[in-house]
């Protein structure tokens, strides 16, 4: 008899266990990419915090204190200086854009018309039976930054939100994370040295990609900055600079800023800059894009080739931004799991 009710007890501890373990994501949900991201930084950089811990004479909690400072002074100061020289630029950039569509700026282009210096290219694509598609894009162009304009606002709030918890989140892995872990460890039902080499699949992954993506933006960067000065562009080194941040965004990634370009250009009639900007964007800077991560992260896992291919690319369309690092850590830790239950398991199996 009490053998049944502790069953009973167990299941539904089990499922209310689960019930609220569903209901915790829900309201850290919102957080999650910049707690995840705080955790990545972290293990990149603990060992240097623990460095600074001892130099403080064991008090982790200043340590930490005074790391995520650093961390902050370091990211959040160049950034903001970047967005404001971005700022800057666009607004030239924009004025620029209305003097040469004339007197009615963007408002031609959301009535589809095509600019007069435009037109040759423009009757050119028609032949082509393309020309309404044209005028569809620049249209599209007009209307995407007439809505852009109104969720500036909401996304600027969420980015310091966001700013905010990932900061709290690094201070406190800083501070607590050695005890975090151990306490991952004790709950998980696992064999202490299998929890403890993911563990460091985790690490390991997390330090090789954090490592690989800073590397593989600023490559992009370069690239970005050498098309910028052929077409003479102004700033290319701001340009540049933006390009290696929006690296790390998916799908979009470079193109949020040499594709503007490009279209600047040909709207202010400079069609064979534009043109070979557009195609440098694609060519050299998307393919590079393509090729960097996969190669510079060959020979810092334990992970094939392909598989590096598959998981890097994989986890971007999984998880989005994350999915860069969580793509080849969940692969690292199932090709850990794999060669625990080739020498583990499988032995025991053909030994009963």
């Amino acid at each position: 008899m009490m053998t049944g009710t502790r069953r009973w007890s167990n299941l539904t501890f089990v499922l209310l266990f689960l019930a609220v373990f569903v209901l915790f994501l829900y309201v850290v949900g919102a957080f999650l990419l910049p707690v995840l991201l705080a955790a990545f930084v972290v293990a990149l950089l603990y060992p240097l915090n623990d460095w600074l811990a001892r130099r403080f004479g064991g008090r982790r909690r200043a340590a930490s204190f005074v790391s995520t400072v650093v961390i902050f002074l370091l990211v959040v100061l160049p950034l903001a200086g970047l967005l404001y020289l971005f700022v800057d630029q666009a607004v030239a950039l924009v004025g620029e854009i209305e003097k040469a569509l004339g007197p009615e700026g963007f408002g031609s282009l959301l009535h589809g018309e095509v600019p007069e210096f435009f037109a040759p290219v423009a009757e050119w694509f028609e032949r082509l039976r393309v020309g309404e598609q044209l005028r569809g894009a620049l249209a599209g162009i007009g209307t995407s930054l007439a809505r852009s304009a109104a969720s500036v606002v909401g996304a600027t709030a969420n980015l310091v939100i966001g700013l905010f918890m990932l900061f709290v989140s690094i201070y406190y892995f800083f501070a607590d994370g050695h005890v975090i872990v151990e306490e991952i460890l004790a709950s998980l039902p696992l064999d202490r040295r299998y929890s403890e080499r993911f563990f460091l699949e985790v690490r390991l992954v997390s330090q090789a990609m954090i490592g690989v993506n800073l590397l593989a933006g600023l490559i992009q960067g370069a690239l970005g900055a050498v098309g910028f000065l052929i077409v003479g562009l102004p700033s290319p080194v701001v340009w540049a600079a933006l390009m290696a941040l929006f690296s790390f965004v998916p799908v979009v990634g470079t193109g949020a800023i040499w594709f503007p370009a490009s279209m600047y250009l040909l709207i202010t009639g400079r069609i064979v800059a534009g043109l070979f900007l557009l195609g440098w964007g694609v060519v050299v800077v998307g393919t590079s894009d393509n090729l960097l991560r996969p190669l510079l992260a060959k020979g810092r896992m334990d992970l094939h080739p392909l598989l590096i291919f598959l998981t890097i690319f994989g986890g971007i369309a999984a998880f989005g931004v994350l999915g860069v690092i969580l793509g080849p850590m969940i692969g690292s830790v199932f090709m850990a799991m794999v060669r625990i239950w080739k020498k583990d398991f499988i032995p025991r199996l053909w030994a009963e």
